[in-house]
């Protein structure tokens, strides 16, 4: 899929809105970051250091927690990308958002999806991404490459839904988010 094709899609079908979740969840943005390469549409990923306290070795999107002082989630998307790839808010061309996604952890993360027009402005910041990759959108794309991940919280049995990578296992949070996307234009 190309990024035109893309962006056609994502608008044909905004998202149709949560309803029912709990308000006093934690709130945090994330940026969904997207680019062609060679002709193809991508996401890109960061993965975290392994030595941070918090999801170490993770791999997911720039974002982060709320701040008074962003005044909106957008901001705080735009933000934590500034932050965490030294990535600035002209260096993104957001096209929209997808349903805020409620982790079993507490917090409510609210995606932008955006396109990066200029990689080469990408600078990782070091203490809070170990390295950047992209993965086509097509293999993200594809049910077989999605593998059932059965685990227990609260003493629940639960099943998550990740994706292998060669920087490791992408899941939780990140993967849902990505699923919801890859369902939002393949309606």
């Amino acid at each position: 899929m190309t990024l035109n094709d893309f962006i056609t899609r994502f608008q044909l079908h905004p998202p149709v809105g949560n309803q029912g979740y709990p308000h006093n969840a934690k709130q945090s943005a994330v940026l969904l970051p997207l680019c062609e390469l060679e002709g193809e549409l991508h996401i890109l990923f960061c993965k975290r250091p392994s030595y941070l306290k918090h999801h170490p070795a993770e791999i997911c999107f720039p974002g982060g927690k709320f701040e008074l002082a962003d005044g909106d989630l957008r901001t705080t998307a735009l933000r934590e990308s500034n932050e965490e790839l030294n990535l600035a808010a002209q260096h993104i061309n957001l096209i929209g958002e997808l349903d805020a996604y409620w982790t079993l952890t507490g917090f409510e993360i609210k995606p932008y999806v955006g396109i990066i027009t200029d990689l080469t402005a990408i600078q990782p910041a070091e203490d809070e991404v170990e390295k950047i990759f992209y993965i086509p959108f097509s293999a993200l794309r594809t049910p077989q490459n999605w593998q059932p991940l059965p685990f227990v919280r609260q003493n629940k049995p639960r099943i998550l839904q990740g994706f292998y990578t060669e920087h490791g296992l992408l899941w939780g949070a990140t993967a849902q988010i990505v699923r919801n996307l890859v369902k939002q234009v393949s309606v």
